[in-house]
């Protein structure tokens, strides 16, 4: 791995200690609490770049068997996720599991494959899926992208969280043949 250090402006390789852990492809990754986290088919790594230490994650671990493939990201240092058929989670890394966000009123019910993903937009979770339009009878000739803005609040001290829905909106209307295969978000 590499990492840029922006007071030199310069890129420094990183070397994994644990680098028969890093063998695997890694399927899942994110940044919390400062530490990045590498997650492979049979459990991951963690790096914390300001200590420079590695520590490995031995799998499978609750944290990885919950966490899904696509539909994850992290809000203010929460790692949330959607599943079907369970709904909008949040990971404990207190308690080491996955937890139902509560809360969320107003926010639908989803077909199973309808959810596309979810993104921390500007610290509130952003829950993106479609809804097909019939045209003529012969099945869906577009679809609608929907997106729910989230505010999560922390509750009794840090053990819950809540998520407010804000608004939801259409975002966007494609032909029903596109697919979406992860909901990014930058800050320009």
């Amino acid at each position: 791995m590499e990492v840029f250090d922006p007071k030199t402006q310069t890129w420094e390789l990183v070397v994994c200690p644990v680098a028969e852990r890093c063998r695997s492809r890694v399927s899942k990754s994110a940044v919390i609490e400062g530490r990045i986290l590498y997650m492979f088919l049979d459990g991951g790594v963690a790096y914390k770049p300001r200590e420079d230490s590695w520590e490995a994650i031995q799998g499978p671990s609750r944290l990885e068997i919950g966490w899904p493939q696509r539909s994850y990201c992290v809000v203010d240092n929460v790692l949330c996720c959607f599943r079907n058929p369970d709904g909008v989670k949040w990971y404990d890394s207190e308690g080491q599991d996955w937890m139902n966000m509560k809360g969320l009123r107003g926010l639908p019910r989803f077909d199973v494959y309808s959810v596309l993903g979810v993104a921390d937009y500007g610290g509130k979770l952003a829950v993106l899926w479609a809804s097909g339009l019939r045209a003529n009878g012969y099945g869906y000739k577009e679809k609608t992208i929907w997106c729910a803005v989230i505010v999560l609040e922390k509750r009794n001290g840090g053990e819950e969280i809540w998520g407010v829905v804000e608004c939801i909106d259409p975002v966007l209307t494609v032909p029903a043949a596109y697919d979406m295969v992860r909901a990014l978000a930058a800050t320009v």
